[in-house]
């Protein structure tokens, strides 16, 4: 199931993340009288849009050899299943921490119907523009709804855009719901149920997330020389066409007020930073920008519940924001709180809770296959050695992994014995060689603490 890490990515989330955080500042008491129409406190929806096409890629370039050939019930249930214990865990504290601040808030009263729509993550499938169950609680997960959507979808899609004449059936479904979705909004709808159902409504968002789809199918079939070059050209035009997308936005007539500005910027920026060249991709491959990319989800969620408890403790003491050097100050300050509180959740939280349900499912036999499928001939260039460390403390899994590879000259299983790093090394380790790969990907350290191994492909 895991190929050769494209950490770049990873670091791209953090960045990513920082314009929803900005976004929501606002409701600090005053900030919103001094920022106004500023574009730089108003582009959360950049960043939502290229969290969307950015899973699209990532989980079609993880999941591409599962899927390739067909969604059996068992491979179904274990993907929705690992992708719920990434997203509910965070979701089910950030709503726990929110909730008793909606309930006491004076300026907007709790609806209490919103609460069963938000634990079970349909907020964004209700299929109306009223009552608006997405603006109670914990205000971003609206996305998250979003996603959870796109994940029970994502087998299926994968499994037909990677097909020679069946990738037409997504495309043709998509241009009809819109074709339908349009013709609905065009009649004298609001401009509430406008914004609804092009920027909040889970189906209509799947477009994002199914642009990810195809681009991860163009990147797996292309080859290193067709992308040689393109590289760091792609990543500047990509930020450019977002910037130029943000600008346009207070321009743009209501079917593009959802994500599709921003769609040709982050494909073209996700592309370059794939192929992991130029200088802005290898600044992101740095691994404490990785670290802050893997914590970008514990920041997505968290950092609204924090800002609502410090707008709350603002309007108990009757304080305001008063000038732009005060609103840096309450800016920084509380993005440094909730970027601590996230790395906290991330590491002491997010990542146990994650290894310990998904050990509930997890089969050896099957994430050892599922991860090196045979792959098709288009990516047959891209096979390199593949290289398995195993936890220190899971011998008997080291030896299962060595038994279903006896046969396979490119797959090596190795512990992980980087404690111990001063004794000698068995003949058939190459300390130097996996010492210099294994530090420079924080993400093989993530595999390890979630189910105890983790692939690593070797130039």
């Amino acid at each position: 199931m895991r190929k050769e890490e494209l950490p770049s990515l990873t670091g791209i989330r953090f960045y990513a993340a920082v314009p929803v955080y900005l976004s929501h500042v606002a409701i600090i008491p005053g900030v919103m009288a001094l920022s106004g129409s500023n574009l730089f406190f108003n582009s959360g929806d950049v960043g939502v849009s290229f969290f969307f096409v950015l899973s699209g890629f990532i989980l079609t370039y993880n999941y591409a050899d599962v899927f390739r050939g067909g969604v059996s019930a068992a491979k179904y249930g274990q993907f929705v299943w690992d992708r719920l214990t990434k997203i509910y865990p965070v979701h089910a504290l950030t709503l726990l921490m929110v909730l008793p601040i909606a309930v006491f808030s004076p300026q907007k009263p709790l609806d209490w119907r919103a609460v069963p729509f938000h634990l079970t993550l349909l907020q964004c499938l209700w299929p109306a523009s009223a009552p608006a169950f997405w603006e109670y609680l914990n205000v971003p997960s609206w996305s998250i709804s979003c996603e959870g959507f796109f994940y029970l979808l994502t087998p299926t899609a994968v499994f037909f855009a990677l097909g020679h004449r069946r990738r037409w059936v997504p495309m043709i479904v998509v241009i009809g719901y819109a074709c339908g979705l349009g013709l609905f909004l065009w009649h004298g709808q609001s401009d509430n149920a406008h914004l609804y159902f092009v920027a909040r409504f889970a189906p209509s968002r799947f477009v994002e997330f199914l642009v990810g789809v195809f681009v991860a199918r163009g990147f797996l079939t292309s080859s290193r020389q067709q992308l040689e070059g393109l590289s760091s050209r792609a990543q500047a035009t990509g930020i450019a066409l977002i910037i130029a997308g943000v600008v346009y936005r207070q321009y743009a007539a209501w079917p593009l007020w959802g994500g599709l500005l921003y769609v040709p910027g982050s494909v073209l920026l996700i592309l370059g930073l794939a192929d992991g060249r130029g200088f802005f991709a290898t600044h992101l491959r740095r691994p404490w920008l990785n670290r802050l990319g893997m914590a970008s989800f514990s920041l997505y969620l968290i950092h609204f519940p924090l800002l609502r408890a410090m707008k709350g403790f603002f309007l108990h003491l009757g304080w305001r924001v008063h000038s732009w050097p005060a609103l840096w100050a309450v800016v920084i300050a509380m993005f440094i709180v909730v970027q601590t509180a996230a790395l906290v959740t991330f590491y002491w939280y997010e990542l146990p809770l994650q290894k310990r349900l998904r050990g509930l499912l997890v089969q050896r036999r099957e994430v050892g296959r599922a991860a090196l499928q045979p792959p098709s001939r288009a990516a047959e260039h891209a096979m390199r050695r593949h290289l398995w460390l195993v936890a220190r403390d899971k011998p008997e899994l080291a030896r299962a992994l060595r038994a279903e590879f006896a046969t396979e000259s490119e797959v090596e299983v190795l512990m992980d014995r980087r404690l111990f790093e001063r004794r000698q090394s068995p003949a058939s380790v190459v300390p130097d060689r996996r010492g210099a790969d294994r530090r420079v990907r924080p993400e093989a350290d993530v595999a390890l603490k979630l189910a105890s191994h983790a692939l690593v492909t070797l130039p």
